[in-house]
């Protein structure tokens, strides 16, 4: 059955990279507009689907300490994304989603090892190991275009991964006792609260607009991150933090495979070189688990 919750971690990647090339399109100046935007249409969706399976009881009976871990992961989850949108408008989007895989990866692994001691034998650790390789493989041309590298956006890479993967050692200590759809519904509140509250004290005004494609491409990148958030808080569930985030972090992989396959994208020699140790990575560690 973990097969089965790391393939949604697997489609959550996917769903994250799909997500990165609407944002990158986005017109927004200010860096607190799309995530919070992106809150409002999540609170939407997972009320939605709250409402329609009955289970406002469960949330409204949560224990105290469950709702503290989550607040604490959607605020420090939060603060990530605002650094993640700083990032990918520096950078260009291979290079954002390099630094912020291996930064969360790393992170999730530290911390299990630390507080969770969680022990994983020498092929689980390959395996990471060649899947954070495959990362830097693929976007090995990205890195060699010093012009399109900014050291800011490179730091806001780094800040937005270290702080989702220690929002996924606390998401993981609520989800012991706790259920995913409570993890996504705070998410969603702390997203809009906080960053509705800083918008106005850091002259970060969250920005309107009435063009069609904008509000298309804000509705289709929300959607997709909810999604992607959904199943990450599937997979959190059943396996442990730093294996999600592992499998999670393979973004960059996905998008080059939905390109090659549905928008005729060209795949170069470190891109082919990279899909294979990505998955000879994901195979090791599956292998290394059973």
């Amino acid at each position: 059955m973990d097969s089965f919750y790391q393939f949604a971690a697997l489609i959550s990647a996917a769903t994250w990279a799909t997500s990165g090339a609407f944002l990158k399109t986005m017109n927004f100046k200010k860096y607190f507009t799309f995530p919070f935007y992106e809150g409002v249409i999540s609170l939407f969706i997972v009320g939605f689907i709250i409402l329609i399976l009955q289970e406002w009881q469960p949330i409204i009976n949560e224990n105290i300490s469950n709702i503290f871990f989550f607040t604490i992961a959607s605020t420090v989850s939060c603060i990530g994304t605002v650094f993640y949108v700083i990032s990918i408008k520096q950078n260009p989007i291979g290079i954002t989603f390099t630094i912020c895989a291996v930064s969360t990866i790393l992170m999730s692994l530290f911390l299990d090892l630390l507080l969770n001691g969680v022990k994983y034998n020498l092929w689980v650790f390959i395996g990471a190991l060649i899947v954070l390789m495959s990362i830097f493989v693929i976007n090995f041309e990205s890195f060699k275009d010093h012009k399109n590298k900014s050291l800011f956006g490179i730091t806001g890479g780094i800040v937005a991964g270290s702080m989702w993967g220690i929002a996924v050692f606390f998401n993981d200590r609520a989800l012991i006792e706790s259920g995913i759809l409570t993890g996504a519904i705070i998410r969603a509140i702390i997203t809009i609260f906080l960053l509705g509250i800083f918008s106005q004290i850091i002259n970060q005004k969250i920005e309107g607009t009435k063009d069609k494609k904008e509000i298309t491409k804000i509705i289709i990148a929300g959607s997709l991150i909810t999604f992607s958030s959904l199943l990450w808080f599937l997979s959190l569930n059943t396996i442990s933090g730093s294996l999600t985030s592992i499998f999670g972090n393979t973004a960059p992989v996905f998008a080059i495979i939905v390109g090659f396959f549905f928008l005729n994208e060209k795949i170069d020699k470190f891109e082919i070189l990279g899909i294979i140790f990505a998955f000879l990575g994901i195979a090791t560690i599956v292998i290394g688990k059973g």
